[in-house]
């Protein structure tokens, strides 16, 4: 069955506060929605609060660094937070999202939630602002934005995270490769073995154990008990064992040194910072340095140079002198800060070298050795601690930084010192190494010892690599797999969609850019060769052209977007035949945002549609073509309450109303608006002939007599008359239309409301007569095969036929 909205309610939600209620139902019957309000006054919240209630997150506010904790308004402290839709269906009665306080991130859904989910599947709400990232998205992008519209989203995520995962194991995977090299020249440095395998290793340690007569292993995992047996023998003699101690010190001694000296270079990192800090107040301008260099290249190639090529005013002075000074002195300025930026990164590094040498040599285990060491441990514990405040702090944007004194530090004189001991403490461990050298048994039996421990530490390290290899391979090569088809299905039901909705594509673009006989025909193109891109085309001139946008204009780019939308929408939520359209005509001219009205009508016509929009002229346009739409108006908004929200009459209400309430001044001017309007609607149709005036705006009289002269021309036939050219005769003859005409606007002229209610319905007589409620269109003149027509979009209304002349 069907799902029809009968009424959508927000309370406490983004800019709303007080209970905004919108009804889809009129005379018994479900109708849509027209909202108009300037921008400010809070109808975006109505669209965010759908997408709330349907993605439980509000995407484009999420890229802007709005959370879902900054949805409430802000004088409901997270109470009452709440979207409500009422629908007519047999299972389905309400949903309901409200504002979770305890886990922002996840709204408490109620009602048929669920079934009303799978109702929903497409996104089903257009902003101006997607169609305006449309038009200048990447291919990569489009893909995406396309594949969203055809409810692909959740598979194109799943293909996001299948990339994200096999490029984060690519990256892993020759880091353990790096690593298990190091693992075979160590082992090869202490066994000689040059093809590492287990049997080889095995053999020998069972070599060292047939020295000391202890019992031969047949697995590697049971080196421990060589390892055991071997450091009972090493305990026993005390000279092997500080000869032990003093050869794994010597290891770790060479893989802490070389350490770098930091002191100097944090000076002259203080050096170019104090200097950037003095010019501190134009750091922020450093983004103009591309806007000047454009604006130095530009003024190259123009032949006035006194104005600005930015915003077309005169400049007092020497402007080309001028922006050479503005991008000198920024550039000036932008090389200090990349010197900083050099300076501190090389820093960084160097600091993050330190902290993982500092974790090297703290691994000492020896008392022996630690007591020999104990200054130099005592100062190494510090560095442990002090090493990664200053990294954070040199991680600080140079923004946030107030001051930078590192170099003072004693920590860092400590590093220079430590470095500076290199030689010194190298040698004293050799020295003990050869005074405990002396007895040659004793000295195989530590390098022996030395020597399995360090093959223990090796290989096993070479066989958790290899392991992380072989394992990594295996779900790089099955993601690479689920990846490749993934994508071979994403793109079968693109290409599909895009073969399915192509018609209704063609047929709405077409509509929208009717006017234009050069570009038609648009059609959506997978990238032949990537995984992720495609492409618009267009027949410009009955060529195919890709991209389409070669020769298109941002217009009709959205034109484009916004046809795939509508293309896309009529095929999804088949049994949910709903969509919000908001401010979608802003980059749409004048005479092409009554065609969005007439494609409505045309092809939506069993859709339930919520219109927003800020301009009053669309507004107009949308309440005369569908007068049994509910409509509202947000005529501004407060703070402690929201949108001031009116339901709102349309032209003829309004007028008939000022009527009634014996207004004849407001129902005068509100009508003469009206008539200019659509006067000049229908002189454009018809292709009226009139004087050209520089300043294009034009008098009721301006259009109004050469409008006649045009009806009484195109549709006249020998001893019979126009229905309505009889209607304009008694227009005139049986009001004071003429004088109407040329003082409407002038409020000293009094009409009363008598005189203007028979001049409007009269008028109304005569536009049933040309405007087509099908369509939505007034009859249009065109001369096709040398046979001239004057009908409706649709054709149902004819002005030529017989039956329309007496």
């Amino acid at each position: 069955m069907m799902l029809k909205i009968n009424k959508i309610t927000v309370e406490n939600f983004r800019g709303i506060k007080s209970p905004v209620i919108l009804d889809f139902v009129k005379g018994n019957n479900s109708t849509s929605a027209l909202i108009y309000g300037r921008n400010g006054t809070g109808k975006s919240s109505i669209v965010d609060s759908w997408e709330w209630l349907i993605n439980s997150k509000i995407e484009f506010l999420t890229k802007e660094g709005v959370s879902e904790k900054d949805y409430p308004h802000k004088l409901s402290n997270g109470d009452n937070v709440y979207v409500n839709v009422d629908f007519s269906h047999t299972t389905i009665n309400s949903v309901r999202a409200q504002y979770n306080k305890t886990r922002v991130t996840s709204p408490i859904n109620s009602g048929e939630y669920a079934e009303f989910k799978n109702y929903t599947v497409y996104p089903n709400f257009l902003r101006y602002s997607d169609l305006q990232e449309f038009v200048f998205k990447t291919k990569g992008e489009k893909y995406k934005y396309i594949a969203k519209f055809f409810g692909l989203e959740k598979f194109t995520k799943n293909q996001s995270d299948i990339q994200a995962s096999f490029t984060r194991i690519s990256t892993q995977l020759p880091q353990y490769k790096v690593q298990i090299e190091e693992n075979k020249k160590a082992i090869s440095s202490i066994t000689e073995i040059q093809e590492i395998d287990e049997l080889k290793v095995i053999l020998f340690i069972n070599d060292i154990a047939k020295k000391y007569h202890i019992e031969e292993i047949t697995e590697y995992k049971h080196i421990y008990k060589v390892e055991k047996a071997l450091s009972e023998i090493v305990k026993a003699n005390p000279i092997a064992t500080a000869l032990n101690e003093w050869n794994s010190f010597l290891l770790r001694l060479n893989q802490f040194y070389p350490i770098s000296k930091v002191k100097q270079d944090l000076q002259d990192l203080e050096n170019v910072f104090n200097d950037l800090k003095k010019d501190e107040t134009n750091i922020t301008k450093l983004i103009l340095i591309d806007l000047y260099t454009t604006a130095k290249e530009t003024l190259l190639h123009l032949e006035d140079k006194s104005t600005c090529p930015i915003c077309d005013k005169l400049f007092e002075g020497n402007l080309e002198e001028h922006i050479a000074l503005k991008h000198k002195a920024l550039e000036e300025l932008n090389n200090k800060r990349q010197d900083y930026i050099l300076k501190r990164d090389a820093l960084i590094k160097k600091f993050e070298q330190l902290n993982h040498k500092v974790a090297i040599i703290q691994s000492e285990k020896s008392p022996r050795v630690k007591e020999s060491f104990a200054l130099f441990y005592e100062d190494i514990d510090k560095l442990e601690i002090e090493i990664p405040k200053i990294l954070a702090i040199l991680k600080t944007q140079l923004k946030d930084v107030t001051s930078l004194d590192l170099s003072i530090l004693d920590e860092v004189s400590k590093i220079d010192n430590i470095s500076d001991m290199e030689i010194t403490y190298k040698q004293f461990v050799l020295d003990l190494i050869k005074s405990f050298s002396e007895d040659e048994k004793t000295t195989k039996l530590a390098i022996d010892f030395s020597n399995l421990i360090q093959l223990k530490v090796a290989y096993t390290s070479y066989l958790r690599n290899e392991k992380k290899i072989n394992y990594l391979s295996d779900i790089c090569d099955k993601l690479g797999i689920l990846f490749s088809k993934l994508t071979e299905f994403i793109q079968a039901q693109i290409q599909h969609t895009f073969t399915q909705i192509q018609t209704d594509l063609i047929e709405c673009y077409n509509f929208l850019e009717g006017t234009n006989q050069f570009l038609k025909n648009p059609e959506i193109k997978l990238v032949v060769g990537k995984d992720k891109a495609v492409e618009l085309e267009i027949d410009f001139v009955n060529e195919k052209i890709t991209p389409a946008y070669k020769f298109m204009s941002e217009s009709q780019i959205n034109s484009f977007g916004l046809s795939i939308f509508l293309a896309a929408v009529k095929h999804f939520n088949s049994n949910f035949k709903f969509m919000i359209l908001d401010d979608v005509v802003n980059s749409f001219d004048a005479f092409k945002r009554p065609k969005v009205a007439q494609l409505l009508a045309a092809k939506f016509g069993d859709f339930q549609i919520l219109m927003l929009t800020h301009d009053q002229v669309f507004f107009d346009t949308m309440q005369r073509h569908f007068p049994q739409w509910n409509r509202y108006k947000f005529s501004s908004w407060d703070y402690t309450t929201g949108p001031r929200c009116n339901f709102s009459n349309n032209y003829t209400e309004e007028i008939e109303k000022l009527i009634i309430d014996d207004d004849p001044i407001g129902a005068g001017q509100k009508l003469g608006r009206y008539l200019e309007m659509v006067f000049g609607i229908i002189n454009e149709n018809l292709q009226t002939p009139m004087r050209y005036k520089l300043e294009n705006t034009y008098t009721l009289s301006e259009f109004y007599e050469p409008l006649v002269k045009r009806i009484k021309d195109k549709l006249k036939s020998p001893n019979k008359q126009h229905k309505i050219s009889i209607l304009f005769g008694e227009f005139e003859q049986g009001t004071i239309f003429r004088n109407y005409c040329a003082h409407w606007k002038d409020e000293s002229s009094q009409f009363t409301s008598q005189e203007i209610e028979s001049i409007f319905k009269k008028w109304l007589e005569i536009e049933a007569e040309m405007y087509c409620p099908d369509c939505k269109s007034y009859c249009h003149y065109e001369s096709i095969s040398n046979t001239e027509y004057v009908r409706c979009n649709c054709g149902n209304l004819n002005l030529k036929l017989d039956e329309k002349f007496n």
